[in-house]
């Protein structure tokens, strides 16, 4: 556990904020998750066995190992998420409805060919989730796509690719061309987003389009190169930004070294909350999905598999009602209801409600169940995603053995070595 706060620590930088509490391996050290370093691109975020390795000086602050992150134990800063998305909606604006994000690479392969008033700007599209799309379907947008500078050549202007699309009568040209041209190696990250966030506005009866392109639209390019163009200006403000961001840390640092003042620090350890569990929160990003879709309206009634949903299913015959499964789940998706201690004397049902709209798809109710009872499925009922109540509730039976009886311990030893004569001393 000491390890994997450390390592925690030598993420955090000025582009990456880090909630150690919120990580399902530091909630539970069974939890398997290890997506953010299946995701990191440059390798800063190494699995090596069983164990997280972390190299600071590899990361590059893509942001893409916060868009995996289920429970936001990882959180992109410079900008954050409120501020690239006010950034993307004032060009989705200025470029009369339609949404362009674009990373790094070709926003200096672009460098002078666009307007940067109608384009967003990223480090990498990795940094991009289906809350942040699906924000800006909700908020008027007509189209949205993500363009990445993945192949040598392919920015704005004319070819004869292009050429090509525009004669075959392509509204699109800069468009056409996809990220899964041949050649292309595009980010599996921004392919995933994609492909989940077409589907969910499809569902939800939206027809906004999502594209993941190596070329610019038409609507964002000039007609004639600017001598000092949109390359220069990012590269100015981005020096004042890395200058402001010094003069913060080294501030810090006279405040810490000559006052020995120190803001307070989270604690790094979640206390166990009056009900038996661990404190929960819903990410930010999900707050925001799950309000966009219901600002688009009601889904259609069917079944759909994404990688940002779950279902909980329980074999009651191997399922022992510890309710550990509500114990540990980070966001609440999985609640307890009723008292199972008093429940054999009282009568009254106890269990877990289960709320799929709240479940990240974290899998860490399935790491922690004891008898392998629980399995989470990613096939949901879209109807069931954005209902304010809960999804299902799953009754179980009275234990046993009494929680609060002396002999408990005894008794359970005794079922577990097929004994009937156990005696303590």
């Amino acid at each position: 556990m000491d390890n994997i706060l450390g390592l925690f620590e030598k993420l955090e930088s000025q582009s990456l904020a880090v909630q150690p509490s919120r990580c399902v391996v530091v909630r539970n050290r069974n939890a398997s998750c290890r997506r953010c370093a299946e995701a990191c691109p440059t390798g800063a975020i190494l699995v090596e066995g069983n164990d997280l390795a972390v190299a600071p000086e590899r990361c590059i602050g893509c942001g893409t190992c916060a868009t995996v992150c289920p429970t936001a134990a990882l959180e992109s800063k410079k900008p954050d998420d409120k501020e690239l998305l006010r950034a993307a909606v004032a060009a989705m604006q200025a470029n009369d409805g339609a949404a362009v994000i674009m990373d790094a690479a070709m926003q200096a392969a672009a460098e002078g060919k666009y307007d940067p008033a109608k384009v967003a700007v990223v480090k990498s599209l990795g940094r991009v989730d289906e809350s942040f799309i699906a924000v800006l379907a909700a908020g008027g947008a007509t189209s949205v796509a993500l363009v990445a500078g993945l192949v040598e050549g392919a920015v704005a202007g004319a070819g004869a690719d292009e050429e090509a699309a525009e004669e075959s009568g392509a509204e699109d040209a800069g468009a056409a061309e996809t990220a899964e041209a041949e050649g292309a190696a595009p980010d599996r990250t921004a392919q995933l987003v994609r492909d989940t966030a077409a589907l969910l506005l499809e569902t939800w009866g939206s027809d906004v389009t999502v594209k993941l392109a190596t070329k610019l639209p038409r609507s964002v390019r000039l007609t004639e190169p600017t001598e000092f163009d949109a390359g220069r200006r990012g590269f100015f403000s981005s020096m004042r930004d890395e200058a402001r961001a010094a003069a913060a840390i080294t501030a810090e640092h006279v405040v810490r070294e000559k006052l020995g003042a120190d803001e307070p620090e989270e604690p790094k350890f979640a206390k166990v909350t009056e009900d038996g569990t661990l404190p929960h929160f819903l990410p930010e990003r999900r707050g925001r999905l799950l309000l966009a879709l219901s600002n688009l309206g009601e889904p259609e009634d069917i079944m759909i598999d994404t990688r940002l949903f779950g279902h909980v299913i329980i074999d009651p015959e191997k399922c022992t009602s510890c309710q550990m499964c509500a114990t540990f789940c980070p966001t609440e998706a999985i609640r307890k209801f009723g008292d199972a201690v008093t429940a054999a004397e009282t009568g009254k049902p106890f269990g877990i409600d289960h709320y799929t709209g709240r479940c990240v798809q974290c899998h860490c109710c399935e790491d922690i169940c004891p008898t392998n009872a629980l399995t989470l499925s990613t096939d949901v009922f879209a109807t069931d995603v954005t209902k304010r109540g809960r999804s299902e509730r799953i009754e179980m039976r009275p234990r046993k053995h009494k929680v609060n009886d002396p002999k408990s311990i005894v008794n359970a030893m005794s079922d577990l070595l097929g004994i009937p004569n156990v005696y303590e001393r």
